[in-house]
């Protein structure tokens, strides 16, 4: 049964035991009989235990004419039932958690088992399922004691148990799962878990393939483990990691590129302002820092507004000590910026992302935010500010009121829900596909080899498909499903006289993500010992590239229409 139940159980056989004990009171003051407190107590727990049978209780006391008050009546006659509705429940719970069990132990083959059920377990299960929509489900919640007791969660067993512990991996029938999910709040927990199963699946001599999707926040040992496929390969285990605030964060970093909303081809410096520099906000900054190259190849400026901003700056830098780099990075203490009245330090901002993770304060921030910029533009527009919610997945939820007076204001809201825990398939097809621009694979073959890569790897060209859709738009260009009815855009004869902007453009884009992953400049190596010790050849400005190494910048856009054709899409000219 559910707590909630419980609860409500609980609560009323308090208050009936409450109108118990004053009506034994009541009882026995009539009768003229004195008791003690532990005797009334005694007396009104007998209630939950059998219903009283006054005459003969009456006889025991010498009591020859008794009179039974109105309260205790009621809770003689109610507590039994309680006590008897709690016994069923309990066996029927308990009943039903090992019917679970047994199910999810003898009966489930390549399912999903999803370690981690706290408050992000719903945002996270949205997620599973539009990964796995025809899959079974099995959550299994962390606890204090190793006892299992099962449950359901929106139809979905919950296994509670200590994880750490083998037995719930035998429970959850780990060994046969074709997914396995590390989803829990802590990454040590998460990393343990990882080597826990490995061992577990290790010692079952399994064989059939299963992918492991382990979630890791912080941006250090994410990177680590894109590395990773997996101990012992003969096991037949696939490891992938995953950030829940990275694919937040890259969706909006997307979805609101500045080129969409100003002309980015001139001199001047784009900047941002990001208010709230803890998780999500230092992720956006890190995605915006690999993204956000333009034409006019200029550093991104980035103005951070926060409490304690210089040390949670200090903190991010040395997460990535060679930031400093690729973007420029300034700082407003929150004090001074309730204190300002006009848009000053910020005037040269033409996007603002709010990820203040205080709930209850974001109306507050967002509205002061488009006060400042209002009073010196008067215009609801401009800048542009988005409101990255990520309610949903903490567990609360910002007031639709709230959201729609927001929204009339000029704020723009970004809400990540659902999103793949896997990697969108679209985005993964042209990554491929330029990847293969360097390869020249079969198809087949291309998804083979693609299929063996880490997936630090495989980011090296996800980054590189996100960033077309930028290129294409600065050339008025966007790619489309063949089916648009629109014609084709001659992409060959508008690149020659962009292609050299467009390369040095790629090249920037390149050098930030590699100098953000610690890579510095140095001598040729071979490619293992280069991405061992991160040093690459290629680490310098573009100017200082020779005529050889500045045409890898260019072999993708060569074979940006085969490339495209490949995934069933074409380029066209924008919609105007």
């Amino acid at each position: 049964m559910r707590l909630r139940k419980w609860l409500i159980l609980g609560a009323v056989a308090a208050f009936i035991f409450v109108l118990g004990f004053f009506g034994w009171m009541r009882f026995f003051d009539l009768a003229g009989k004195d008791m003690s407190v532990l005797g009334l107590l005694e007396a009104t727990l007998g209630l939950f235990r059998w219903k009283t049978f006054f005459p003969g209780f009456a006889k025991i006391l010498n009591l020859g004419d008794y009179e039974i008050p109105l309260i205790l009546d009621i809770a003689r006659i109610t507590a039994p039932w309680i006590t008897l509705f709690a016994f069923i429940a309990l066996v029927f719970s308990v009943v039903r958690s090992f019917a679970t069990s047994l199910k999810v132990r003898l009966f489930y083959r390549d399912h999903v088992v999803v370690f981690g059920c706290e408050e992000t377990c719903k945002y996270l299960l949205n997620c599973v399922k539009a990964d796995y929509p025809s899959s079974k489900l099995v959550l299994l919640k962390n606890s204090s004691t190793p006892s299992y007791v099962c449950n359901t969660f929106e139809e979905n067993p919950v296994i509670v148990g200590n994880l750490e512990e083998t037995d719930i991996l035998n429970i959850s029938a780990i060994n046969r799962a074709a997914h396995i999910i590390l989803a829990t709040n802590d990454d040590s927990i998460n990393m343990r878990l990882l080597k826990n199963i490995e061992q577990f699946l290790l010692r079952k001599s399994k064989r059939s393939s299963t992918e492991i999707w382990l979630q890791i926040e912080d941006f250090k040992s994410y990177e680590t483990f894109k590395g990773y496929k997996g101990e012992d390969p003969s096991i037949g285990i696939d490891v992938h990691v995953f950030s829940v605030f990275q694919r937040m964060a890259a969706q909006t970093v997307d979805s609101f590129s500045p080129d969409q909303f100003i002309e980015t081809a001139g001199k001047e410096q784009i900047e941002i302002a990001l208010f709230g520099l803890e998780a999500l906000g230092q992720w956006i900054v890190l995605e915006a820092a690999q993204m956000y190259h333009f034409n006019n190849m200029k550093k991104l400026r980035v103005t951070v507004i926060d409490c304690d901003v210089d040390e949670k700056i200090r903190d991010l830098l040395r997460i990535c000590p060679l930031l400093n780099r690729v973007i420029d990075i300034q700082s407003i203490d929150l004090l001074t910026f309730l204190e300002m009245d006009a848009p000053n330090l910020l005037s040269n901002v033409s996007l603002c992302f709010i990820t203040w993770p205080k709930v209850q304060e974001i109306d507050f921030i967002s509205r002061k935010l488009r006060q400042l910029f209002f009073k010196s533009e008067e215009n609801l527009e401009i800048p542009k500010i988005v409101l990255v919610d990520v309610s949903s997945y903490q567990g609360s939820e910002i007031m639709k009121e709230s959201l729609d007076t927001l929204k009339a204001i000029g704020i723009s809201c970004s809400c990540p829900t659902g999103i793949s825990i896997k990697n969108e398939e679209e985005c993964d097809d042209l990554a491929m596909q330029i990847h293969n621009v360097y390869s020249r694979l079969p198809q087949k073959e291309l998804e083979v080899e693609w299929s063996r890569m880490t997936d630090y790897f495989k980011d090296e060209n996800r980054y590189a498909a996100r960033h077309l859709s930028m290129k294409l738009r600065s050339l008025g260009l966007e790619a489309v499903s063949t089916d648009d009815p629109r014609d084709p855009a001659n992409f060959k004869a508008i690149l020659p006289e962009n292609e050299q902007t467009l390369a040095q453009v790629e090249h920037n884009r390149w050098l930030a993500r590699k100098l953000i992953n610690g890579y510095v400049h140095g001598k040729k190596l071979d490619r293992k010992l280069r991405d061992q010790l991160k040093i690459h050849v290629d680490i310098r400005p573009w100017e200082e590239l020779s005529e050889k190494d500045r045409e890898k910048d260019l072999v993708v856009l060569r074979n940006i229409d085969n490339v495209f054709n490949e995934i069933g899409k074409k380029i066209v000219p924008l919609k105007l």
